[in-house]
C-alpha cells in the first residue's frame, strides 16, 4: 500500500472518530458541567433551563456545547458537592459552572480542577478566593438585602407601626449569597434607626438579630421558627427571610400560629408557594433574582473562555439583577419572565462583549 493511500485511510479514520474534525477538534461537543448548591429549590430548575438554553444558542452557532447538570439533593450536603466537581474533574470535561455551597470548603475542590486546566465560573454564591476562577455571575446579594429593609420598613409605616420590632432570620453559615443579603438589611435598618435617634423619633428594636439559623429546607426552617414564634410573636411586626426555603418555612410557621395576617414578612427568592402567598396577602413582597439569566450568561461566558475569547469588561462580576416583587407588579410581563417557565423561553438574553 502506497503512503498516500495510508494517509488518505487515516484522514478518513479521523473523521470517524466522534467529536473529532480532521484533527482540530474545532467540532467537538464542548462538555459543560453544571453544579448547583441543591435540586430542591426552583432557583436551580430556572439556572438548569438557563444553561440548557445557552448551550442550544452556542450549538446554534456553530460551537457543539451540551450541559451536565449534576447536584447535591439537599443545600448543606457539602462533601457530595465536593464529590460531583472531583468526579467532573475526573471525567475532563471542557469546564465547570458551580454554585458553592460554602465560600471556604469549595475553595480546594476549584483549586484542583484549576490545576487540570478546567476553568471555572462561580454563579450565585462567591468563593473566598476568587483568583481560582474566571468569572462571578451572581445577584447583587447585598444590594437585595437592602432592597427588601426598605421595603419592610416602608410596608410597617403605611400600616402605622411608629416603633418597628424586627426579626431577622439567618440563613446558614457559610453561604456567601445569604450572608450577603443579611448584610445589606442589617445596614439599611441601622441606618434608618440612627436617623429616628437624630430625629428623636422611636427607635427599630430587634426581637431576634440574626440569632436563629433555619437550615437548608423549608421543613428545617418551619422546625426552627415555630417555637420562636410561638414565644415571641405577639412582640414582631416585622420578618425578613433571606432565601426560598426559609421564607417557605417561615409562611408555614405564621399560617399554623394564625399570625400570617399580623406579621409583616419580606422575603427573597420565588416559588409556587410563596407567589401564592404573596397573592392571600401571608407574603408582603419578594426580592426576585434572576436565575435563568445567571445560568445562561454562566455557561456562556465560560465557552467563550474554553474557546480562547475574552470579554471586554475586566470585571470579574456579572450582575444579573434583583427585583422587588409585590401584588403591585406580580402579574407584569417582566416580573413573569422571571420564573415562568413558558415565558424563559421567548427571553432574548443580551450577552458581554468580546475582544
Amino acid at each position: 500500500m502506497s503512503r498516500d493511500t495510508v494517509l488518505a485511510w487515516l484522514a478518513v479514520a479521523s473523521l470517524l472518530v466522534p467529536g473529532c474534525s480532521g484533527g482540530s477538534g474545532s467540532n467537538k461537543t464542548l462538555d459543560i458541567m453544571v453544579i448547583p448548591k441543591g435540586l430542591t429549590h426552583e432557583h436551580w430548575l430556572s439556572v438548569h433551563r438557563g444553561a440548557e438554553r445557552a448551550a442550544a444558542d452556542l450549538s446554534a452557532e456553530g460551537i457543539a456545547t451540551r450541559v451536565l447538570f449534576e447536584g447535591p439533593h439537599r443545600e448543606d450536603e457539602a462533601k457530595p458537592q465536593i464529590d460531583i466537581v472531583n468526579q467532573a474533574v475526573g471525567r475532563r470535561v471542557d469546564g465547570i459552572v458551580l454554585a458553592p455551597q460554602h465560600r471556604k470548603n469549595m475553595v480546594e475542590a476549584v483549586q484542583r480542577a484549576r490545576d487540570q486546566g478546567i476553568p471555572v465560573v462561580i454563579i450565585d454564591s462567591d468563593l473566598e478566593n476568587r483568583d481560582l476562577y474566571e468569572r462571578y455571575v451572581a445577584t447583587d446579594n447585598k444590594n437585595g438585602g437592602k432592597m427588601a429593609a426598605r421595603r419592610l420598613l416602608d410596608s410597617l409605616a403605611r400600616k402605622g407601626v411608629k416603633a418597628p420590632r424586627l426579626v431577622l432570620f439567618r440563613y446558614q453559615t457559610g453561604s456567601e449569597s445569604t450572608e450577603q443579603r443579611e448584610k445589606g438589611f442589617l445596614e439599611v435598618v441601622d441606618a434608618a434607626n440612627e436617623e429616628r435617634k437624630a430625629k428623636g423619633e422611636p427607635a427599630i428594636t430587634w426581637v431576634s438579630r440574626g440569632d436563629i439559623e433555619l437550615g437548608a429546607t423549608k421543613d428545617t426552617a418551619l422546625n426552627a421558627a415555630k417555637p420562636f414564634l410561638a414565644d415571641k410573636g405577639d412582640q414582631i411586626d416585622g420578618i425578613f427571610a433571606p432565601n426560598e426555603s426559609s421564607a417557605s418555612g417561615v409562611v408555614e410557621a405564621l399560617r399554623s400560629l394564625r399570625l400570617n395576617k399580623k406579621v409583616t414578612l419580606m422575603g427573597f427568592d420565588s416559588s409556587e408557594p410563596l407567589l401564592s402567598a404573596l397573592r392571600a396577602g401571608d407574603v408582603d413582597g419578594l426580592i426576585v433574582q434572576d436565575p435563568y439569566r445567571m445560568g445562561y450568561l454562566a455557561v456562556w461566558c465560560l465557552v467563550q473562555r474554553v474557546k480562547g475569547k475574552e470579554l471586554a469588561d475586566a470585571d470579574k462580576t456579572i450582575g444579573t439583577g434583583e427585583h422587588l416583587v409585590t401584588l403591585d407588579n406580580l402579574d407584569d410581563p417582566k416580573t413573569q419572565e422571571l420564573f415562568r417557565e413558558d415565558l424563559q423561553k421567548k427571553r432574548t438574553i443580551a450577552t458581554p462583549k468580546v475582544k
